[in-house]
């Protein structure tokens, strides 16, 4: 007897989805720089899928405008559930795993955001604790997850944003979500490591200064805990204890220090100042500028 045939679609392949849904996302990460994770907003019509399989595990955030049932068909299990307008952002939150077959149907135009993990990296981001060959994430067609819900808003507020070339917080949060997924959607939970200490003196002093060697690039969160030779995950958990914030927010302190140096000390225009400190482009730093100091970069100067 011959396997059933059915479609592998790549999700970061920007017209992946041109296989399988009527229109285009209205926001999408596939042009951002994001390496690895994606993110695409849709608001869809009544549709039935083909059966199919992501090449990638999908988290979908349900923001319905109308009630709007979905039924999902994943190997001969048939789930059937409800979407209503006053449904917390949280409480729609479904999870496909990678390669998993399904087909998916709804009766509503229901607006969605999706976003895409690549495997290898979620189960190399925490490898000290885990067989990478034995992660298994599982199926979930509606949860509620606070972490997921907040991940997916703040991800796609960034994007909406300016979200090119800013691939180190996409990759922050890629971390956090693998973890996360890791924990509480797995059939086998990792041994997470826990430490009190943070980073040794002289791991934390190697991180900063490979930090502030590479401020003006576009700097990865994988280059850096690579250099320090741990996972993304304990990079960031480690970091945070000892500096007390985040390597993200770390990383705008030191660029937004650096562009008051120059702002101060050189006649660079303010384009040229964002793009030595490793902005994308001036909206983009003029955006974090007046977040870290409550005044615009060219207000600053005139101080």
């Amino acid at each position: 007897m011959s396997k059933k045939q059915y479609l592998s679609i790549d999700q970061f392949q920007e017209d992946a989805t041109a296989q399988i849904l009527p229109s285009q996302p209205l926001l999408s990460s596939h042009k951002s720089g994001w390496n690895n994770i994606c993110l695409a907003q849709y608001s869809e019509p009544a549709w039935e899928l083909p059966e199919m399989c992501s090449l990638q595990h999908m988290v979908i955030i349900y923001t319905p405008k109308q009630s709007t049932n979905v039924e999902f068909r994943t190997e001969g299990r048939l789930s059937r559930l409800q979407h209503h307008p006053g449904d917390s952002v949280k409480s729609c939150v479904g999870i496909m795993p990678a390669s998993l077959p399904f087909t998916c149907a709804w009766d509503q135009e229901i607006p969605s955001t999706h976003l895409y993990l690549e495997p290898a990296f979620v189960s190399q981001v925490v490898h000290e604790s885990i067989d990478p060959d034995r992660v298994e994430i599982l199926f979930e067609a509606k949860k509620a997850d606070l972490l997921i819900a907040q991940i997916c808003l703040a991800l796609a507020a960034e994007l909406e944003f300016d979200g090119s070339q800013n691939s180190f917080y996409a990759d922050s949060m890629a971390t956090a979500l693998s973890a996360h997924l890791l924990r509480h959607y797995s059939t086998r939970e990792p041994k997470f490591r826990e430490y009190e200490d943070g980073l040794s003196a002289y791991k934390l002093n190697q991180a900063i200064a490979y930090i502030n060697e590479h401020l003006s690039e576009n700097l990865s969160l994988s280059a850096i805990a690579a250099e320090l030779n741990i996972s993304q995950y304990y990079f960031c958990r480690l970091f945070k204890q000892s500096t007390g914030m985040s390597p993200h927010r770390y990383l705008m302190q030191q660029r937004i220090e650096r562009a008051k140096q120059l702002l101060r000390q050189s006649e660079l225009t303010v384009t040229h100042v964002a793009i030595e400190c490793g902005f994308a482009n001036q909206s983009h730093f003029a955006k974090y500028f007046r977040e870290h100091t409550g005044v615009s970069p060219r207000q600053f100067r005139k101080m």
